[in-house]
């Protein structure tokens, strides 16, 4: 009987001793500094979900100290237990940080006492949170003078070691603090905002791209800082809090490419050197990777702590490559510099991170919240006084080129004016000297056809025979059409000196007809010519050579018997060709038109115009000339 009693009293003094150890009561005084509870927690792990409340409450004994604990495994429940007592009524917050579902059974320790449950987490859905409440915070009204037995069940999903940084506040107190803390993010949001607006304002205006760069990184990191501090959770995913947790990452993975993209272009690292903008392009792919694989390990196992991991390891990369390209610093001119400085600043912030991170965990990301919002402003304006002073540095450049070239033009103006003058002294030189060799030839032709006019005017006058006489008129009548040509061709008559208007030639050479062939009654011409036929000089003067021997062809022998003879010389333009008729009302012609030389001429004259004619013999001669306006 004494062995037993000895064992008895051993499991009492070990039992009280453990019971005692894990449940020491919190003395809660409003106007002392905030309690961090965790040393006053017994903690049980619940691997298997089995505990309730009410056998936790019934048997405190399951508790043990939370000094030395150990988890077995991160993602287990955690029952946490401890007594709260207030000398005074008052109104205290219960704070944490990271935990994705935590759960408050708080009961009075008096008789009949019922115990009542608070919701909070990281991932709760917001319509489970009482009123008051918030996703890291319970709201607590302590009555003076009773003792409260608190009990909070954790389960951290995240594969994170569970933090139990648990803190009771005054609630006046604790709700100030937040709101100066919100006031502090807002401060960082407004001012990112401010800069993402300037930034894209002048993108529009001057299409600078490293503007539009510099607009993805404030952007993403913008969006990453509100992600880590739960305002977008708590905007717009309040019911599905952990699908919009898993944006976060995504959001920092935009930032870096908005980096990259600012580092490639900014600095024309293509240009300086082109192995260091292939690994760049390869950074920027393998970021995209990372923000695949991130997403496939938050969807397929929840698991942040290794995707976190993951991350931490790829900041290994960005080191090497990002001081690989810091090695170009003696290429870049002072606004570049700018943006290395800014490069500087985030490596520096990131490595601390990412070590804090790997040594103390999730706790990393409190300190990480406010160093976003600081390392977003000042390396957001370290970057936009950059680009600033490299747009107004290329606009300073531009100016200065604009009128140096302008000097240039103006000289070269100079030097081309000058040139010009001479080379006009030299062509009006070289034209007047031209205008009087043609002059001089033209002078010379006409004096040519008008002694070969002359001479066969000489010899008509004197011949005595028919035939030879016929064939006199007829020359003299060709001779006068190629003499009317040239005249209509003299630079006095034609300044141009290319083309002619037949109308007036022709009408000369009916005029020298009717001298040149008397008849017994007068022949009555009549002409019809278009005002805008223009021929050059080869042109005019076949036609002119046609008219001539069709006249002197009807003059011949068409009136012989006519008591009064006509002649109608017609030419007109139709569909980008002229047509000539020509008709008299003689006895006709039954020679064939290639027996005589003048009907030859006619024919050859014709092909030389690229044209085709005909011929009737009804109610007299009528010829039909047909040519393209080659000019």
């Amino acid at each position: 009987m004494l062995k037993q009693f000895a064992s008895l009293s051993l499991y009492l003094f070990l039992f009280c001793g453990k019971l005692s150890a894990a449940t020491d009561s919190i003395i809660f005084n409003p106007a002392a500094s905030p309690v961090a509870m965790r040393p006053y927690f017994g903690i049980a792990e619940d691997g298997r979900a089995v505990y309730t409340p009410d056998t936790l409450f019934a048997n405190p004994g399951l508790f043990t100290s939370i000094a030395g604990f150990k988890s077995e495994k991160p993602g287990s429940v955690f029952w946490l237990f401890t007594r709260i007592k207030s000398p005074d009524a008052a109104d205290a917050a219960l704070s944490f940080q990271h935990l994705t579902y935590a759960d408050l059974y708080i009961m009075p320790d008096t008789p009949g006492a019922v115990a009542t449950h608070q919701r909070a987490g990281a991932f709760r859905p917001a319509e489970q949170i009482n009123p008051g409440d918030s996703r890291f915070h319970f709201q607590l009204r302590l009555d003076a003078g009773i003792t409260y037995r608190v009990l909070i069940r954790s389960r951290h999903t995240k594969q994170y070691q569970p933090v139990f940084n648990f803190e009771l506040n005054d609630l006046y107190r604790f709700t100030r603090a937040r709101q100066q803390r919100e006031l502090v993010d807002f401060w960082f949001q407004g001012a990112a905002l401010l800069l993402l607006l300037y930034v894209l304002i002048t993108w529009a205006i001057t299409r600078y791209r490293p503007y539009l760069w510099l607009g993805v990184f404030i952007t993403g990191l913008m969006l990453y800082n509100l992600a880590l501090n739960r305002y977008l959770i708590d905007w717009f995913f309040p019911s599905n809090p952990d699908f919009g947790w898993r944006f976060t990452i995504h959001f920092l993975h935009l930032a870096l490419a908005g980096l990259y993209l600012l580092i490639l272009d900014f600095w024309k690292v293509k240009e300086k050197n082109q192995q260091l903008y292939r690994l760049g392009k390869a950074v920027l792919y393998a970021i995209l990777l990372l923000s695949i694989l991130s997403f496939l390990i938050h969807h397929y196992t929840g698991n942040f702590r290794i995707m976190s991991q993951v991350n931490g390891c790829f900041f290994i990369i960005q080191v090497v490559y990002l001081l690989r390209v810091l090695l170009l610093w003696k290429s870049l001119d002072k606004q570049e510099r700018f943006l290395a400085y800014g490069v500087i600043l985030y490596l520096v912030v990131a490595l601390f991170v990412t070590l804090a991170l790997f040594v103390v965990g999730e706790a990393a990301f409190s300190s990480f919240a406010i160093l976003s919002g600081s390392l977003l402003v000042s390396v957001s304006l370290l970057f936009l006084t950059g680009i600033n002073g490299k747009l107004w540095q290329n606009e300073k450049d531009k100016t200065l080129y604009l009128a140096q070239l302008t000097q240039l033009q103006q000289h070269q103006n100079q030097l081309l004016e000058e040139s010009v003058t001479e080379r006009t002294l030299e062509l009006n030189h070289r034209n007047r000297h031209i205008e009087l060799l043609m002059n001089e030839l033209n002078h010379r032709v006409k004096n040519n056809l008008q002694l070969l006019y002359s001479l066969n005017s000489l010899q008509l006058a004197g011949s005595k025979d028919g035939y030879a006489g016929s064939i006199l008129k007829d020359n003299v009548a060709r001779i006068k059409a190629m003499m009317l040509v040239n005249d209509s061709l003299n630079p006095g008559n034609n300044p141009g000196n290319k083309t002619i208007l037949p109308a007036t030639f022709i009408a000369d050479i009916v005029e020298h007809s009717k001298k040149m062939f008397a008849q017994s009654a007068p022949v009555d011409i009549r002409l019809t010519i278009d005002d805008t036929l223009i021929l050059d000089a080869t042109t005019g003067l076949c036609l002119g050579l046609i008219v001539t021997e069709l006249i002197t062809n009807s003059y011949k022998h068409a009136f012989v018997e006519q008591p009064q003879p006509q002649i109608s010389i017609e030419i007109l333009n139709a569909d980008n060709h002229w047509k000539m008729n020509y008709r008299d009302n003689g006895k006709g012609i039954s020679i064939q038109p290639g027996n005589t030389f003048g009907l030859t001429l006619i024919a050859d004259l014709t092909r030389q115009l690229k044209g085709h004619y005909g011929i009737s013999r009804h109610n007299g001669f009528s010829y039909f000339l047909n040519f393209p306006n080659l000019v």
